[in-house]
């Protein structure tokens, strides 16, 4: 009887380390020498949803009880001059980043459960796409979304 008791004290400790030793490892990946008005954004790629803004819950990605309809492609509003933080993961598969406007390209891939972060200085105005460029799956064609740069 003691020993289950141990084994769920040790279930419920990992429970809360895994998690919380995840947030640690990606506070430490975080680029250093951010000014205090980064503007930082998370994109997470899916597969059948395309690219996902924010922070995405395993639920919202998969789901058994509801349709995995498509969202709409994200858009980032900026300022010019505007130091950028973008935090790349991918919720199922391998998928790449390409940002052609700011010399962005991320071929070696964003595997699930990693995270890529990639800094920019957005110094043009304009409307500028970004997609993934890994092929990723029947929809790969539809991985997109837009940052936009306004004075």
């Amino acid at each position: 009887m003691k020993k289950d008791y141990y084994y769920l004290v040790l279930i419920i400790l990992l429970m809360i380390c895994i998690p919380l030793g995840i947030r640690i490892y990606d506070h430490s990946l975080k680029p250093e020498n951010l000014t205090s008005g980064t503007k930082e954004f998370t994109l997470t790629g899916s597969a059948e949803k395309g690219w996902i803004l924010g922070e995405v819950k395993a639920y919202d990605i998969l789901s058994f009880f509801k349709k995995n309809e498509r969202k709409s492609d994200p858009v980032i509003y900026v300022s010019k001059g505007d130091q950028v933080v973008l935090k790349l993961r991918s919720s199922d598969v391998t998928h790449g980043f390409s940002l052609k406007a700011f010399g962005i390209f991320i071929s070696k891939g964003i595997d699930p459960g990693q995270t890529v972060y990639v800094k920019f200085i957005a110094d043009k105005t304009g409307t500028f796409m970004f997609a993934c460029n890994v092929y990723c799956g029947d929809v790969h064609h539809m991985m997109h979304g837009s940052l936009i740069v306004t004075k």
